[in-house]
C-alpha cells in the first residue's frame, strides 16, 4: 500500500505502507513525470465486461424511477453549468452514474458528512460566474440547513436552481437503519410547504413529477434569477457492492 498525505502524523495510521509526506497535487505531478505510459490492448474489453455487469445488476433491482430521475438532471442541465450535490439519495446515484463527459463541473461534500452543503455551495458559484445557471440538489432534509439563504439568492438575483427531493424524511439514513436493524429513529421529519416557503422571498417554485421534471428543470434554468423545483419522491439506493 503506498500513501500520500500532506499531515505526517496520519502517515500509515490505520496499516502498513510506504508513505509519502506530500501535498497530493505536488506527488501527482511527480508520478506522471516519473511514470511511462502503458497501453492496454485489453481495456476497453475488459471496461465492457464491467458496464455489462453493471447493467445486468442495476436492471435486476427495479430502480427505474431512480435512473429516469437522473436522466432528467442530466439532460436538462447545460454541459458547462456547475452542479452542488447534497448528502443525498440522488447524490448518492449522481456520484457513481453522472456524466463523466462533463469534468470539474460536479461538486460533492462526498464522505465529509456534508448534509446542508449543496446550497451555500452554488451560492458561491454563482456569485462568482453569474453569467451561467448553477444547479443545487438536496433533499428536504438537507434543504432545512440553509433554507434562509434563499433570501441571499433573492436579494442578489443569483441565477440559481435549487432540485429539493422531498421525500419526508433523512432518506438515506432510512434506508441504512432499515438494511441494520429493520426499523429506523429519528428519521421522519416535519418540513414547510417548500413551494410556498420559496415564494413568500419571492423566488419562483415548481412541484413537479418524474415525468416533467426535465422540462421544468431546463425552464428554471434558463430563467434569470433564483428559482426552486421540488420533487416529491421516495428514491431508494442500489444494492451495495460490497456485500
Amino acid at each position: 500500500m503506498i500513501q500520500i498525505e500532506a499531515d505526517a502524523g496520519k502517515l500509515e495510521s490505520n496499516h502498513p505502507a510506504l508513505g509519502i509526506h506530500s501535498d497530493a497535487r505536488e506527488a501527482l505531478a511527480d508520478l506522471l513525470e516519473a511514470v511511462e505510459p502503458r497501453e492496454d490492448a485489453d481495456a476497453a474489453d475488459r471496461v465492457r465486461t464491467v458496464l455489462e455487469k453493471v447493467r445486468v445488476r442495476i436492471e435486476a433491482q427495479d430502480l427505474t424511477l431512480e435512473q429516469q430521475v437522473l436522466d432528467a438532471v442530466r439532460e436538462a442541465l447545460p454541459d458547462a453549468a456547475p452542479s452542488f450535490w447534497d448528502m443525498t439519495i440522488l447524490a448518492y446515484w449522481a456520484w457513481s452514474a453522472f456524466d463523466a463527459r462533463r469534468p470539474n463541473t460536479m461538486h460533492s461534500a462526498q464522505g465529509a458528512g456534508g448534509l446542508g452543503y449543496a446550497f451555500p455551495a452554488a451560492i458561491g458559484a454563482a456569485a462568482a460566474d453569474p453569467t451561467k445557471p448553477v444547479l443545487a440538489v438536496s433533499g428536504d432534509g438537507g434543504a432545512m440547513y440553509s433554507i434562509a439563504e434563499l433570501a441571499t439568492a433573492r436579494q442578489y438575483d443569483l441565477p440559481l436552481t435549487w432540485l429539493i427531493v422531498d421525500d419526508g424524511g433523512y432518506g438515506i439514513l432510512r434506508e441504512y437503519m432499515t438494511g441494520a436493524f429493520g426499523e429506523t429513529t429519528g428519521t421522519e421529519l416535519a418540513r414547510p410547504d417548500f413551494v410556498a416557503l420559496a415564494e413568500s422571498f419571492g423566488v419562483p417554485a415548481v412541484r413537479t413529477g418524474p415525468e416533467s421534471l426535465a422540462a421544468d428543470l431546463s425552464k428554471a434554468l434558463a430563467a434569470p434569477g433564483p428559482s426552486v423545483v421540488v420533487l416529491p419522491a421516495l428514491l431508494r439506493m442500489f444494492e451495495p457492492t460490497h456485500l
